[in-house]
C-alpha cells in the first residue's frame, strides 16, 4: 500500500524592506491544489483578476502586511515564487 503526503511541506521565506518578520508561502509543490486553481483561473481571465489572486492569497499567508504592499513589491514576490517553485519542479500558473 502506498501512503501519499508523507513529504514536508517547502515554503519560499522572504522579508519585506522596513520589517523583521520572516513570512512564508508555500511553493506550488505543497500548495492546496484548491488555492493553484484560483491562481490558474485568475491568470485565464487576465488583468484584476490575477491581481485580486495574488493579494488573496498574500493576506492568507501573511496577513494585513498584504494590503500595504505596492504593485511593484508584490510582482517581486511572486517572480521568487515561480523561479523557487520551478526549481522545485512544480508547474506554475502563469
Amino acid at each position: 500500500m502506498r501512503t501519499f503526503g508523507t513529504d514536508s511541506p517547502r515554503f519560499m521565506a522572504f522579508k519585506l524592506a522596513g520589517d523583521k518578520t520572516t513570512y512564508k508561502i508555500p511553493l506550488a509543490a505543497s500548495m492546496p491544489m484548491s488555492e493553484l486553481l484560483e491562481l490558474s483561473d485568475a491568470a485565464a481571465k487576465g488583468g484584476a483578476h490575477v491581481l485580486r489572486a495574488q493579494l488573496d492569497l498574500l493576506r492568507k499567508y501573511i496577513g494585513d502586511r498584504a494590503d500595504t504592499l505596492t504593485a511593484s513589491e508584490v510582482a517581486e514576490v511572486f517572480t521568487a515564487w515561480n523561479e523557487d517553485s520551478a526549481d522545485e519542479g512544480a508547474s506554475v500558473p502563469e
